[in-house]
């Protein structure tokens, strides 16, 4: 009789460790709302931070109703940067000459589209077309499909 208590009570700390462990990776995929927002969040600044034209910096303001972000170019050759489009907002980006590794600040005000409050998240799609000063030609770069994603401050 000892023995049927003992397999049963190994069957439930089993069966609640799998559990968990589902638990917690429908938490990390973002299967539960609110418990995994923050993973996609990391993953597209990931992503933006190590692209062709990269954005190592972007931040959403409540209280100013402004979107700034930063674009490095990564690419070999120097480019220049003809519109930066984020969302539905066409940015303002100085300098828009960009050699290797440089940065570029670029800004718009979007008059309360981005941000409803703080703690908010936000989700928009990237265009950037540039020119190869090398070569002349113009191409447009919008992140394999990534999102820029992130969390809105004050």
């Amino acid at each position: 009789m000892d023995k049927k208590a003992q397999t049963a009570t190994e069957y439930l700390i089993i069966l609640a460790v799998v559990i968990i462990i589902a638990l917690i990776v429908v938490g990390v995929m973002g299967g539960i709302p609110g418990i995994g927002a923050g993973a996609a969040g990391r993953a597209s600044a990931s992503y933006w931070r190590t692209s062709d034209l990269a954005i190592p910096q972007y931040t959403a303001f409540t209280s100013s109703e402004d979107l700034n972000i930063t674009i490095r170019n990564n690419l070999v050759n120097s480019i220049t940067l003809n519109t930066v489009t984020v969302g539905a907002d066409t940015l303002t980006c100085t300098p828009s000459s960009l050699g290797t590794g440089q940065t570029s600040k670029c800004f718009h005000d979007t008059a309360g589209s981005v941000c409803s409050a703080s703690g908010a998240t936000f989700s928009f799609e990237v265009s950037i077309s540039y020119a190869d000063d090398e070569t002349g030609a113009t191409y447009t770069f919008t992140g394999d499909g990534h999102k820029l994603e992130g969390t809105c401050a004050d």
